[in-house]
């Protein structure tokens, strides 16, 4: 028998109209985020990897731009298209960041303006909040691959769910052209392709089958990593791979960075909100579902797709040191959709909707302290604030130095159009001498050995905690010779140096 009083509480259950609540909450938080996003690119310097994208797309003939492309380790597409937006656009920080800041705005809004079979439009919306919030404000999302790889992602992940859902030649080509593009953006997005294509493959057999000619897409990525695959087995060597194995205990916190990047513990959080969202309204008796019901089976096999991806990834990089944890982006959009189904499974959805995506707004958006922070200590490796420094020192001739563990693969002429890519820009007539480092000698004899000119110059970056010539000699310029100031950017770990003779 109903207790007394429980067709009061289904009243107001089915009464309480939350979707305004969600729009308002959804839309201010993912306009907070793209702000804060765009201010922070706006007053932050390049951080390293942002300068190679510009030194690679500002080459002036379209020879020497492939071939820096294929001496890269990354994909070809984001350069490509970098290329014609600096043509028109220039190679200033704004410039440079606005595409990755366009792509990642334009993945949240996908979602919304595609419908997606089988969610309500609350549904989308929220899944749209996760996807902005997600990684909340950082650099890594401008002048690299990372923001388109997020867009294309998200479409792909889209058209997965419509081609298990109803198959057809068109959608599967639309699947296949998105999965090509998305590997040619970075080969990582290779595994989940793979795992949706075979799910693809095991949910309809026969009728996947069918859909063959659109697999012929899938020839323009062969092609492209047979031809650039002599260049990545040199990044694959043990003297040369920068990242560590994946050790066990890491696993949590890749877990959550596909998810709730910020933590393991932003996880366990999460986990905490959704579980509450399912449990408390099955706790108003007589409650009931506000959404339809609807077949989940291709959103469901689209999320786990993500998942199972995700599993193989951590497989590989624990035997093969390989993983950076960005590189997961491709499964993150599959498993936002996750935590949308599963916050779709409580008997007041809408009310599930709005505490996961107050949950994620509140840990993404920063204060305007924080954005300060962020602005006044960028991050150090880079070498921007070092030729900034050293230009203004009046210096003519300038050592750099890029002591990493792929540097000995690195050609000379890339190395020197790298460090002198801010000089350049800036309209200063330098001459760059480029110094690898005899890791088994002190690099500050190495550097202040190879320092010559009028006004001499030395640009150092280092990372202490990696297989480098720095681990067991710091930067000590200016203890070595008293003539030489020197500045050192980021925390001594990892930073750079900018050093000049007076």
């Amino acid at each position: 028998m109903r207790k007394a009083g429980s067709g009061e509480a289904t009243r107001v259950a089915r009464t309480l109209n939350l979707r305004p609540l969600l729009v308002a909450l959804a839309l201010a938080g993912m306009v907070v985020i793209t702000a804060e996003r765009v201010w922070v690119a706006l007053h932050t310097p390049l951080w390293f990897d942002e300068t190679w994208t510009g030194m690679i797309a500002g080459q002036s003939a379209w020879s020497s731009f492939v071939r820096e492309v294929w001496l890269d380790v990354n994909a070809p597409l984001y350069y490509l298209l970098m290329r014609g937006w600096t043509a028109v656009f220039g190679i200033s920080d704004a410039a440079l960041r606005a595409p990755g800041l366009i792509a990642a705005a334009l993945a949240a809004l996908l979602p919304i303006i595609v419908r997606v079979r089988g969610l309500s439009f609350e549904a989308r919306l929220t899944w749209a909040a996760l996807i902005c919030a997600w990684w909340g404000v950082d650099v890594f999302l401008a002048a690299r691959c990372y923001g388109l790889l997020l867009a294309l992602s998200t479409a792909q992940a889209i058209a997965l769910a419509a081609l298990i859902g109803a198959p057809s030649r068109r959608k599967a080509m639309a699947w296949c052209a998105l999965a090509t593009a998305s590997i040619l953006t970075h080969y990582y997005a290779l595994f989940p392709a793979a795992v949706q294509g075979l799910m693809f493959l095991a949910v309809h057999r026969q009728r996947a089958i069918r859909q063959w000619p659109a697999a012929m897409l899938f020839a323009v990525p062969t092609a492209w990593m047979a031809w650039h695959a002599p260049r990545l087995a040199q990044y694959a060597r043990a003297d040369v791979a920068w990242h560590g194995a994946l050790r066990p205990a890491q696993l949590v916190d890749m877990a959550a960075f596909t998810v709730a990047p910020a933590s393991g513990a932003v996880l366990c959080a999460l986990a905490a909100v959704l579980a509450a969202a399912i449990i408390a309204p099955r706790l108003i008796a007589g409650a009931d579902r506000d959404e339809a019901p609807f077949d989940a089976k291709p959103l469901a096999w689209t999320a786990l797709a993500s998942l199972i991806a995700t599993a193989v990834v951590a497989v590989i990089a624990m035997v093969k040191p390989s993983l950076t944890f960005r590189y997961l982006i491709p499964e993150v959009p599959g498993m936002l959709l996750g935590v949308v189904l599963i916050a779709r499974q409580s008997r007041r959805a809408h009310l599930a909707f709005v505490a996961v995506t107050l949950f994620y707004v509140a840990t993404y958006v920063k204060a305007p302290a924080a954005l300060a922070a962020a602005a006044s200590n960028p991050s150090p490796y880079g070498h921007a604030l070092a030729s900034d420094i050293l230009r203004k020192a009046g210096v003519t001739d300038v050592v750099y130095i890029w002591d990493h563990p792929a540097a000995p693969i690195i050609e000379t002429e890339s190395l020197r159009q790298l460090g002198g890519f801010f000089f350049r820009r800036a309209g200063a007539d330098i001459r760059m001498t480029v110094l690898k480092l005899d890791r088994a000698g002190d690099p500050n004899r190495q550097a202040l050995a190879a320092a010559g000119g009028d006004r001499p110059g030395i640009i150092w970056l280092f990372n202490r905690d990696s297989a480098s010539a720095t681990t067991d000699h710091p930067p000590a310029i200016s203890a070595l010779d008293p003539r030489w100031s020197c500045r050192t950017i980021g925390d001594g770990r990892v930073g750079a140096v900018a050093c000049w003779r007076r």
